[in-house]
Protein backbone atom coordinates (compact mmCIF):
# COMPACT_ATOMS: atom_id res chain seq x y z
CA UNK A 1 0.00 0.00 0.00
CA UNK A 2 2.77 2.25 0.77
CA UNK A 3 4.61 1.69 -2.77
CA UNK A 4 0.63 2.07 -4.48
CA UNK A 5 0.32 5.56 -2.73
CA UNK A 6 3.64 6.75 -3.63
CA UNK A 7 2.81 5.71 -7.28
CA UNK A 8 0.03 7.95 -7.15
CA UNK A 9 1.52 10.75 -5.51
CA UNK A 10 4.32 10.35 -8.76
CA UNK A 11 2.05 10.11 -11.18
CA UNK A 12 -0.15 13.14 -10.03
CA UNK A 13 2.66 15.44 -9.99
CA UNK A 14 4.48 13.41 -13.30
CA UNK A 15 1.07 14.91 -14.48
CA UNK A 16 1.07 18.32 -13.19
CA UNK A 17 4.55 18.61 -14.96
CA UNK A 18 3.37 17.66 -18.34
CA UNK A 19 0.24 20.12 -18.27
CA UNK A 20 3.04 22.95 -16.98
CA UNK A 21 4.97 21.89 -19.56
CA UNK A 22 8.26 21.54 -17.73
CA UNK A 23 10.83 19.04 -18.57
CA UNK A 24 11.50 15.55 -15.91
CA UNK A 25 14.05 13.97 -17.64
CA UNK A 26 16.32 15.65 -20.19
CA UNK A 27 17.46 14.52 -23.43
CA UNK A 28 18.15 14.75 -27.04
CA UNK A 29 21.01 15.95 -29.31
CA UNK A 30 23.97 17.22 -27.88
CA UNK A 31 24.73 20.64 -30.43
CA UNK A 32 25.42 23.84 -28.69
CA UNK A 33 22.06 24.83 -28.72
CA UNK A 34 20.47 21.55 -27.28
CA UNK A 35 22.98 22.07 -24.54
CA UNK A 36 22.74 25.48 -24.37
CA UNK A 37 18.93 24.84 -23.77
CA UNK A 38 19.15 21.89 -21.61
CA UNK A 39 21.28 24.62 -19.55
CA UNK A 40 18.84 27.17 -19.59
CA UNK A 41 15.99 24.34 -18.67
CA UNK A 42 18.23 22.94 -15.76
CA UNK A 43 16.33 24.97 -12.44
CA UNK A 44 13.01 23.68 -14.25
CA UNK A 45 14.28 19.77 -14.31
CA UNK A 46 15.88 20.22 -10.52
CA UNK A 47 12.25 21.70 -9.56
CA UNK A 48 9.98 19.59 -11.42
CA UNK A 49 12.00 16.18 -9.40
CA UNK A 50 12.30 17.96 -6.48
CA UNK A 51 8.50 17.88 -6.29
CA UNK A 52 8.27 14.63 -7.69
CA UNK A 53 10.84 13.42 -4.67
CA UNK A 54 9.13 15.51 -1.75
CA UNK A 55 5.92 14.04 -3.19
CA UNK A 56 6.67 10.74 -2.91
CA UNK A 57 7.79 11.52 0.92
CA UNK A 58 4.47 13.26 1.32
CA UNK A 59 2.49 10.01 0.29
CA UNK A 60 5.19 7.94 2.50
CA UNK A 61 4.31 9.57 5.15
CA UNK A 62 0.27 10.08 4.93
CA UNK A 63 0.39 6.30 4.35
CA UNK A 64 2.47 5.56 7.46
CA UNK A 65 0.36 7.98 10.13
CA UNK A 66 -2.74 7.73 8.25
CA UNK A 67 -3.42 11.22 8.60
CA UNK A 68 -3.45 13.55 5.55
CA UNK A 69 -2.06 16.90 7.66
CA UNK A 70 1.24 14.86 8.41
CA UNK A 71 1.70 13.96 4.84
CA UNK A 72 0.82 17.82 4.08
CA UNK A 73 4.03 19.20 6.35
CA UNK A 74 6.04 15.92 5.31
CA UNK A 75 5.55 16.66 1.39
CA UNK A 76 6.21 21.03 2.55
CA UNK A 77 9.36 19.84 5.08
CA UNK A 78 10.70 18.02 1.91
CA UNK A 79 10.28 21.16 -0.21
CA UNK A 80 12.08 23.87 2.17
CA UNK A 81 13.67 22.09 4.33
CA UNK A 82 16.73 21.24 1.74
CA UNK A 83 16.85 25.06 0.97
CA UNK A 84 17.33 26.61 4.43
CA UNK A 85 20.39 23.80 5.72
CA UNK A 86 21.90 23.55 2.24
CA UNK A 87 21.52 27.38 1.11
CA UNK A 88 25.12 28.43 2.73
CA UNK A 89 26.82 26.04 0.11
CA UNK A 90 25.48 27.96 -2.62
CA UNK A 91 26.10 31.58 -1.07
CA UNK A 92 29.47 30.72 -0.29
CA UNK A 93 30.44 30.35 -4.36
CA UNK A 94 28.89 33.00 -5.00
CA UNK A 95 31.10 34.71 -2.91
CA UNK A 96 33.72 33.14 -3.96
CA UNK A 97 32.80 33.69 -7.82
CA UNK A 98 32.82 37.13 -7.02
CA UNK A 99 36.53 37.48 -5.57
CA UNK A 100 37.31 35.44 -8.36
CA UNK A 101 35.87 37.84 -11.28
CA UNK A 102 37.88 40.80 -8.78
CA UNK A 103 41.23 38.53 -9.12
CA UNK A 104 40.95 37.71 -12.72
CA UNK A 105 40.03 41.69 -13.27
CA UNK A 106 43.77 42.48 -12.03
CA UNK A 107 45.46 40.15 -13.58
CA UNK A 108 43.84 41.59 -16.93
CA UNK A 109 45.10 44.95 -15.73
CA UNK A 110 48.41 43.60 -14.68
CA UNK A 111 48.48 42.10 -18.04
CA UNK A 112 47.33 44.65 -20.05
CA UNK A 113 49.97 47.15 -19.30
CA UNK A 114 52.89 44.89 -21.03
CA UNK A 115 51.18 42.91 -23.32
CA UNK A 116 50.23 43.71 -26.97
CA UNK A 117 46.16 43.61 -26.67
CA UNK A 118 43.12 42.58 -25.16
CA UNK A 119 43.50 38.76 -26.78
CA UNK A 120 46.81 38.69 -25.26
CA UNK A 121 46.07 39.19 -22.12
CA UNK A 122 43.10 36.57 -22.17
CA UNK A 123 45.08 34.28 -23.68
CA UNK A 124 48.36 35.36 -20.25
CA UNK A 125 45.32 34.17 -17.76
CA UNK A 126 43.93 31.30 -18.89
CA UNK A 127 46.59 29.03 -16.94
CA UNK A 128 46.74 30.75 -13.97
CA UNK A 129 42.65 32.17 -14.17
CA UNK A 130 40.96 31.64 -10.24
CA UNK A 131 39.47 28.31 -10.17
CA UNK A 132 35.81 29.01 -9.66
CA UNK A 133 35.79 30.89 -13.01
CA UNK A 134 38.80 29.08 -15.02
CA UNK A 135 36.47 26.64 -17.14
CA UNK A 136 34.48 29.74 -18.46
CA UNK A 137 37.91 31.58 -18.99
CA UNK A 138 39.29 28.52 -21.04
CA UNK A 139 35.98 28.60 -22.98
CA UNK A 140 36.65 32.43 -23.68
CA UNK A 141 40.30 31.79 -25.19
CA UNK A 142 39.39 28.95 -27.26
CA UNK A 143 36.56 30.69 -28.68
CA UNK A 144 38.68 33.83 -29.70
CA UNK A 145 41.25 30.74 -31.58
CA UNK A 146 38.50 29.51 -33.42
CA UNK A 147 38.41 33.24 -34.99
CA UNK A 148 35.14 34.11 -33.41
CA UNK A 149 34.38 37.70 -33.19
CA UNK A 150 36.34 38.56 -29.48
CA UNK A 151 32.83 40.80 -28.81
CA UNK A 152 31.10 37.89 -29.68
CA UNK A 153 33.00 35.64 -27.19
CA UNK A 154 33.07 38.18 -24.74
CA UNK A 155 29.27 38.46 -24.71
CA UNK A 156 28.91 34.14 -24.49
CA UNK A 157 31.34 34.80 -21.91
CA UNK A 158 29.13 37.18 -19.84
CA UNK A 159 26.47 34.51 -20.13
CA UNK A 160 28.02 32.10 -18.48
CA UNK A 161 29.59 34.06 -16.49
CA UNK A 162 25.96 35.24 -15.19
CA UNK A 163 27.51 37.93 -12.82
CA UNK A 164 26.64 41.37 -12.78
CA UNK A 165 30.15 42.14 -12.15
CA UNK A 166 31.55 40.09 -14.60
CA UNK A 167 29.47 42.32 -17.18
CA UNK A 168 31.13 45.29 -16.36
CA UNK A 169 34.46 43.82 -17.06
CA UNK A 170 32.88 42.51 -20.33
CA UNK A 171 31.99 45.96 -21.37
CA UNK A 172 34.71 47.26 -21.00
CA UNK A 173 36.82 44.70 -22.77
CA UNK A 174 34.88 44.70 -25.58
CA UNK A 175 35.41 48.34 -25.49
CA UNK A 176 38.90 47.75 -25.91
CA UNK A 177 38.68 45.08 -28.48
CA UNK A 178 36.53 47.48 -30.29
CA UNK A 179 39.45 50.79 -30.28
CA UNK A 180 36.68 52.93 -28.34
CA UNK A 181 38.01 54.82 -25.25
CA UNK A 182 41.18 55.22 -23.48
CA UNK A 183 42.81 54.10 -19.84
CA UNK A 184 41.89 50.44 -19.67
CA UNK A 185 43.96 49.80 -17.24
CA UNK A 186 42.97 52.14 -14.98
CA UNK A 187 39.39 51.52 -15.77
CA UNK A 188 40.17 47.65 -14.76
CA UNK A 189 41.87 48.62 -11.78
CA UNK A 190 38.72 50.44 -10.69
CA UNK A 191 36.54 47.63 -11.35
CA UNK A 192 38.60 45.13 -9.53
CA UNK A 193 38.60 47.39 -6.37
CA UNK A 194 34.51 48.00 -6.68
CA UNK A 195 34.21 44.09 -7.51
CA UNK A 196 36.51 43.53 -4.10
CA UNK A 197 33.95 45.63 -2.17
CA UNK A 198 31.58 43.78 -3.06
CA UNK A 199 32.84 40.45 -2.47
CA UNK A 200 33.77 42.15 1.00
CA UNK A 201 29.76 43.49 1.59
CA UNK A 202 28.62 39.86 0.63
CA UNK A 203 30.84 38.60 3.44
CA UNK A 204 29.69 40.95 6.05
CA UNK A 205 26.37 40.06 5.51
CA UNK A 206 26.56 36.11 5.34
CA UNK A 207 28.57 36.33 8.34
CA UNK A 208 25.52 38.55 9.87
CA UNK A 209 22.93 36.59 8.84
CA UNK A 210 24.84 33.12 10.28
CA UNK A 211 23.22 33.92 13.91
CA UNK A 212 19.57 33.70 12.10
CA UNK A 213 20.12 30.65 10.25
CA UNK A 214 22.08 28.68 13.28
CA UNK A 215 18.24 29.66 15.80
CA UNK A 216 16.58 28.59 12.97
CA UNK A 217 18.12 24.95 12.41
CA UNK A 218 18.21 24.52 16.05
CA UNK A 219 14.52 25.24 16.59
CA UNK A 220 13.18 23.11 13.83
CA UNK A 221 15.74 20.08 14.94
CA UNK A 222 14.32 20.17 18.38
CA UNK A 223 10.91 20.50 16.99
CA UNK A 224 10.82 17.49 14.79
CA UNK A 225 12.84 15.60 17.37
CA UNK A 226 10.19 16.17 19.91
CA UNK A 227 7.35 15.16 17.85
CA UNK A 228 8.99 12.05 17.20
CA UNK A 229 9.87 11.09 20.49
CA UNK A 230 6.16 12.21 21.69
CA UNK A 231 4.66 9.94 19.01
CA UNK A 232 6.88 6.30 19.97
CA UNK A 233 6.80 7.03 23.48
CA UNK A 234 2.66 8.15 24.15
CA UNK A 235 0.69 7.62 21.58
CA UNK A 236 -2.25 8.56 23.71
CA UNK A 237 -0.67 12.07 23.24
CA UNK A 238 -1.37 12.51 20.00
CA UNK A 239 -4.60 10.60 19.37
CA UNK A 240 -6.89 14.00 19.56
CA UNK A 241 -4.84 15.31 16.38
CA UNK A 242 -6.90 12.69 14.34
CA UNK A 243 -9.76 14.24 14.68
CA UNK A 244 -10.70 16.85 12.07
CA UNK A 245 -10.19 19.83 14.41
CA UNK A 246 -6.76 18.10 15.30
CA UNK A 247 -5.56 17.44 11.26
CA UNK A 248 -6.94 21.44 11.46
CA UNK A 249 -4.24 22.62 13.97
CA UNK A 250 -1.63 20.36 12.96
CA UNK A 251 -1.74 22.35 9.19
CA UNK A 252 -2.21 25.62 11.24
CA UNK A 253 0.97 24.73 12.89
CA UNK A 254 3.16 23.49 10.00
CA UNK A 255 1.41 26.66 7.62
CA UNK A 256 3.17 28.81 10.93
CA UNK A 257 6.68 27.22 10.37
CA UNK A 258 6.51 27.45 6.44
CA UNK A 259 5.97 31.00 6.91
CA UNK A 260 8.87 31.21 9.02
CA UNK A 261 10.82 29.33 7.35
CA UNK A 262 9.99 31.21 3.94
CA UNK A 263 10.99 34.55 5.92
CA UNK A 264 14.57 33.07 6.53
CA UNK A 265 15.11 32.15 3.06
CA UNK A 266 13.89 35.43 2.09
CA UNK A 267 16.64 36.92 4.47
CA UNK A 268 18.96 35.22 2.64
CA UNK A 269 18.74 36.04 -0.50
CA UNK A 270 20.85 38.82 -1.80
CA UNK A 271 19.43 41.13 -4.22
CA UNK A 272 21.38 41.93 -7.03
CA UNK A 273 21.32 44.94 -10.03
CA UNK A 274 20.22 44.41 -13.23
CA UNK A 275 22.49 42.74 -16.19
CA UNK A 276 23.44 44.59 -19.07
CA UNK A 277 21.93 41.57 -20.83
CA UNK A 278 18.60 39.88 -19.28
CA UNK A 279 19.52 37.03 -16.22
CA UNK A 280 18.03 33.82 -17.04
CA UNK A 281 15.21 33.19 -14.58
CA UNK A 282 16.46 30.84 -11.83
CA UNK A 283 17.42 30.45 -8.22
CA UNK A 284 20.28 29.16 -6.85
CA UNK A 285 20.18 28.11 -3.50
CA UNK A 286 18.55 31.11 -2.53
CA UNK A 287 21.13 33.59 -3.75
CA UNK A 288 19.09 35.77 -6.20
CA UNK A 289 15.71 36.46 -7.16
Amino acid sequence: MLLLGAGVGLGLLLIIAGLRGRAVLGGGDRDEDDIERRRAGAPSARRSRRWLAAGAIGALVWLATGWFAAGLIGLCAALMLPRMFGGQGARREWIAKTQAIATWTEMLRDTMAAADGVEEAIAATVPIAPQPIRREVGLLDARRRSEQPLTEALAAFGREIDHPSADLVVASLSMAASGEGSDFVGVLSRLATMTRDESRMYSRIEASRATVHTSGRIILIVFVVTIVLIAVISRDFMQPYGTVAGQLWLVLVGALFAAGVVVIDRMSQIELPERFTPRRARRTGGIYR
